[in-house]
């Protein structure tokens, strides 16, 4: 029946344009996640590795979502999704969505308030770059960098208002800091070693009634993993139920319509994320902002969720639902995905014991060794391990990994490298001034998609041409208009049509052709970010930020080489590279890591994205000869997106 319905589906359903809702849902929340990751790096006080478990959280959501619906299909040997149809799985990913978006309302409001002499023993054990603020984030404690054998020093920071002149000019103040404070643009600073930290906080308690407040981010990490695993079983089923919303000649078509509007998505994110916890006005730092005003993002996410849950579960549509269709079993491959599993856990419990920054590599490490045996043994005796008989799948998912881990870590330690005294602009950029940027960044990854779109339409040669150079200016054009709406000064962004610039070439070079471009593309990143590391104000920002436009077309094109040639193994081979999105959860903290070594720091940890995109471009170059050695046209030209 449902077999019927898709062969006689001549136009597109009316419900797909609630399915591309979801989409742009999707790409809204995790990009936000750029912004909210140092927002809740100060309010929570938390070190750079440790903001990085936003993205931990969600991303891993994906993971688990994807091994639980495996797992559970191998051992009753059917596929559950197909059972149940795409439309109930959607409808129940978005009311697992809801519920996490329910939690996360009384998680972010759940907080404690202390007298500030009692953060003493927490300050103490800060991390170099650490720091606490006030409850009304009008004064900073930060830990300052020290070379080996010197003693511990504290940043005490005001801003630089009436209020802050106050602090600043108080006897009791400077005698406990130990000299007078020094004045910028925007703060005033007093130095002051270890063993004056008591008096400080004394000083700050007695004359100035300062308190600090404490959230909960553990609980807020929970509920953003549970609106993330709606998402995983929501995006599971949307990608082959837009297929079938129409004609399945034009599936295509809709995918990409769908992927530009959750680009789209990933570009307004941050801007109304920031609007929504520092105010409508572009300007210098905010410090009357708080956390609980993120409630009105979860709050409009519920309403939305249950409306879109509500017209699938009551519009007719077509469906996929299949009775009796069998799961291959693999085993030899459910064993490589266990040991990914016990890889994840080690790290997990890197967390529970503090000893993060070691088991996030070693687990890393353990995931790459394990894809590397598993290509090594199925090519011995591809016996029992399903698609991971195929060098491709198996590269492809390591490939997806890092992929989807650059694209992520490069956004999510953004804030933290802007922000950063010295690298942007002297005193560091304010946090309410991030979402230019990282609207830029996210952006980009628009551009590129809108411009890798182009070749699946039925136009001339010469067309299509002129259209690659238009698309990604009109694209560069939407995301600056947004922040025009939004109040921003984008004049400082208009240098990045150099890097546009050179994204065109890039694609003309890569003739459409998923191995070469993708080879380009990375090679292209590598020398960006390495740019980025030798320099540092607007030309290191926009290099690193050009990892956006690198990033945008690599899922289609690795995702394409790596099933090539799977032949029944397709289906199972999707599902394996979906699982490797994990990728997202685990480099960003390794590079937030990094970033906590004093002798790194947040500029030179951008090492970690070059290094990926290496990996990136010795895959295409890799997967190439393999599936010439196969006698597949790994130069058809392939479109999609993620």
């Amino acid at each position: 029946m449902a077999q019927q319905q898709r062969q006689n589906a001549q136009s597109t359903h009316p419900s797909f344009f609630v399915l591309i809702l979801v989409f742009f849902f999707w790409g809204f929340l995790a990009a936000s996640n750029s912004i909210f990751i140092p927002f809740c790096k100060t309010h929570f006080n938390l070190t750079q590795l440790e903001s990085q478990l936003i993205d931990f959280a969600f991303y891993s959501a994906y993971f688990i979502g994807s091994l639980i619906l495996y797992l559970a299909s191998a051992a009753r040997k059917v596929d559950i999704l197909n059972k149940i149809g795409y439309k109930k799985g959607i409808i129940y990913g978005l009311l697992i969505s809801v519920l996490g978006s329910a939690i996360m309302i009384p998680c972010v409001n759940k907080e404690k308030i202390v007298p500030i002499t009692e953060t003493a023993a927490d300050i103490s054990s800060f991390q170099v770059g650490q720091q606490l603020q006030t409850s009304d984030r009008e004064v900073k404690i930060r830990r300052d960098k020290n070379e080996k054998n010197e003693p511990v020093t504290y940043s005490l920071i005001v801003s630089k208002n009436e209020a802050g002149a106050k602090y600043a000019s108080n006897a009791n103040l400077q005698a406990a800091v130990g000299g007078s404070f020094t004045e910028t643009a925007t703060e005033y600073t007093g130095t002051f070693s270890k063993d004056k930290l008591q008096n400080v906080l004394g000083v700050l308690e007695t004359d100035f009634h300062q308190t600090v407040t404490f959230g909960y981010f553990a609980l807020i990490l929970m509920a953003l993993f549970i609106v993330a695993l709606g998402f995983s079983l929501q995006q599971t089923a949307a990608n082959p139920f837009a297929i079938i919303l129409g004609d399945p000649a034009k599936g295509a078509h809709r995918l990409n319509l769908a992927g530009g509007i959750n680009s789209f998505g990933t570009t307004i994110g941050p801007i109304i994320v920031s609007m929504l916890l520092f105010g409508g006005a572009a300007g210098g730092a905010v410090t009357d902002t708080d956390i609980s005003k993120i409630n009105t993002l979860y709050i409009l996410l519920i309403v939305l969720f249950l409306v879109a849950a509500a017209i699938f579960a009551f519009v007719k549509m077509p469906d996929n639902q299949e009775e009796g269709e069998s799961f291959e079993s693999s085993p030899k491959a459910t064993k490589a995905i266990l040991g990914i599993t016990a890889m994840f856990v080690l790290i997990l419990a890197g967390l529970a014991l503090k000893m993060e920054l070691p088991l996030f590599t070693a687990g890393i490490v353990g995931i790459i060794g394990i894809l590397l045996v598993a290509q090594s043994s199925s090519n011995k005796n591809p016996e029992g391990w399903g698609a991971m008989r195929y060098p491709q799948l198996t590269l492809g998912m390591l490939a997806i990994f890092i992929y989807v881990g650059v694209e992520v870590t490069i956004a999510s330690n953004l804030g933290g490298l802007l922000t950063h005294p010295g690298f942007l602009t002297p005193e560091g950029l304010p946090e309410s001034k991030l979402d230019p940027y990282v609207s830029l960044f996210w952006g980009s990854m628009m551009i590129g998609r809108w411009t890798g779109a182009i070749s699946v339409f039925n136009v001339s040669k010469n067309t299509r041409k002129i259209l690659c150079v238009i698309v990604p200016f009109v694209a560069y054009a939407i995301v600056l208009g947004a922040n025009v709406i939004k109040g921003n000064d984008v004049s400082g962004l208009y240098p990045y049509v150099i890097c546009i610039a050179i994204q065109i070439i890039g694609f003309f070079m890569g003739q459409d052709k998923p191995a070469k471009t993708l080879m380009i593309f990375g090679l292209l990143g590598v020398l960006f970010v390495l740019v980025g590391l030798f320099t540092t104000g607007p030309l290191a920002t926009f290099a690193f930020l050009s990892g956006g436009l690198f990033c945008s077309v690599m899922w289609p094109n690795i995702f394409a080489l790596a099933i090539a040639g799977l032949g029944k193994y397709t289906g199972q081979g999707s599902a394996f590279l979906v699982m490797m999105i994990l990728g997202g959860s685990l480099v960003p903290p390794l590079q937030g890591g990094l970033a906590d070594i004093p002798a790194i720091g947040i500029h030179h940890s951008y090492i970690i994205p070059g290094l990926c995109f290496a990996y990136l471009a010795f895959f295409a170059f890799k997967v190439k000869n393999i599936l010439k050695s196969q006698g597949i046209d790994y130069e058809s030209a392939i479109s999609g997106g993620h």
